[in-house]
């Protein structure tokens, strides 16, 4: 039996089951359409920071302006030990919708920033609560944009939040790594999106991003809070949409108006990055058991067709095998990048897939695993992801 007959049906194989999913998001992002709401329910905006002085006052500029009628802005002091009080208190005296609930302690058994959550939605008196992080920078028109994603049968709605590198000091994004570094991991956060989307068009949600979303209070109570996720240290999204999904009978939405993108400065640097990235990754070890393999599977196959062509490069035998079965995979890598682009209004950013993809490659099978083999404790001084 020859290498070529072994390699060949594999390789094959693999591609198949990559086209499939593929195929999947690509219907998926197809199927995100929906009638506008044009009722305007009061809404809660919950907001969890701690030790945020530097940001705090840049996000309460955005969120005490909203084109929205009728909302109130809860900002969950979470054990901060700079000027964060201080300088929401400032805030409150001027707008009478901004209170402060100020946790003392990291009461019960919740990790931090489910604690601090659920004690603000529990301040909270809208029907739909929006979130968002205070690093954040969400547009005027963002509770419109969630609200009007919203009907008597949806309880959830999703959103992008696109990393913006004109937010760092223009030595923090100067030189050629550094444009190569903020160009993937903008890329990296555009796939997310993608799959975010595309899985949800497909009523197969399963992540989201905290930075952009919002949900009916009754789905919290439906699902118990974060009672049944609490033992992951981050999840309040991922694993809180996929809650929603298998245990209600609630739709669940993605929005991709512009009008609804939350700008975030990217991290400063590639081990902040790291570190971050590992934090999330770790949700992921409370994945049902089919959907670990599910990416098992996806990312081992990815890693197997960068892995052939590689390898072709040495044998006359494999080139045209891994030559051809990596520019099948970049097509449609490709396809996909285009369909998700024009949908996300991020044309520009897809079109840097051909490099960024043997990246993402990488940095899945290099960083995915950490956040299953390190345990995590919450970021000293802060309280977002």
């Amino acid at each position: 039996m020859s290498l070529a007959s072994i390699v060949i049906p594999v390789i094959a194989a693999g591609l198949l089951f990559y086209l499939l999913v593929h195929a999947g998001l690509i219907l998926g992002l197809s199927r995100l359409a929906y009638p506008i709401n044009q009722i305007r329910p009061f809404v809660s905006i919950v907001v969890a920071a701690r030790n945020e002085e530097a940001n705090i006052g840049t996000l309460l500029d955005q969120l005490v302006r909203q084109d929205y009628p009728a909302y109130e802005i809860i900002i969950v002091d979470d054990r901060s030990t700079d000027g964060t009080a201080a300088i929401v208190e400032s805030y409150q005296r001027a707008h009478a919708n901004l209170h402060r609930v100020s946790v003392k302690e990291n009461s019960g058994d919740l990790p931090p920033k489910k604690n601090a959550l659920t004690q603000g939605i529990r301040a909270s008196k809208g029907d739909i609560l929006c979130f968002t992080d205070a690093d954040c920078i969400p547009p005027l028109s963002w509770i419109l944009e969630l609200v009007r994603a919203f009907d008597d049968s949806v309880g959830f709605v999703a959103g992008y939040s696109p990393y913006d590198k004109q937010l760092l000091r223009e030595q923090q994004r100067s030189g050629i790594w550094r444009t190569i570094f903020y160009s993937f991991i903008s890329y990296e956060e555009f796939r997310g999106a993608t799959w975010s989307a595309g899985a949800i068009g497909m009523k197969l949600a399963w992540l989201c991003t905290g930075r952009s979303l919002a949900y009916r209070k009754k789905v919290f109570d439906d699902v118990r809070g974060f009672e049944q996720i609490k033992m992951s240290i981050s999840g309040d999204d991922d694993l809180f949409i996929q809650l929603v999904r298998r245990q209600t009978s609630w739709k669940i939405r993605y929005i991709c108006e512009p009008g609804s993108f939350v700008r975030t400065a990217p991290p400063e640097s590639f081990s902040k990055f790291i570190e971050q990235r590992k934090r999330h990754f770790s949700a992921g070890k409370y994945f049902s058991l089919p959907m670990k393999g599910f990416f098992f599977l996806y990312h081992s196959i990815n890693l197997l067709l960068l892995f052939a062509l590689c390898s072709s490069l040495f044998s006359e035998v494999l080139f045209p095998i891994g030559l051809g079965a990596f520019a099948v995979k970049m097509l449609i890598d490709g396809i996909l990048a285009l369909v998700a682009g024009t949908r996300l209004k991020q044309r520009k950013l897809a079109l840097h897939f051909p490099l960024m993809e043997i990246l993402y490659i990488l940095y899945n099978t290099c960083i995915g695993p950490l956040g299953f083999l390190k345990s995590f404790e919450w970021k000293q001084g802060k309280t977002t992801a």
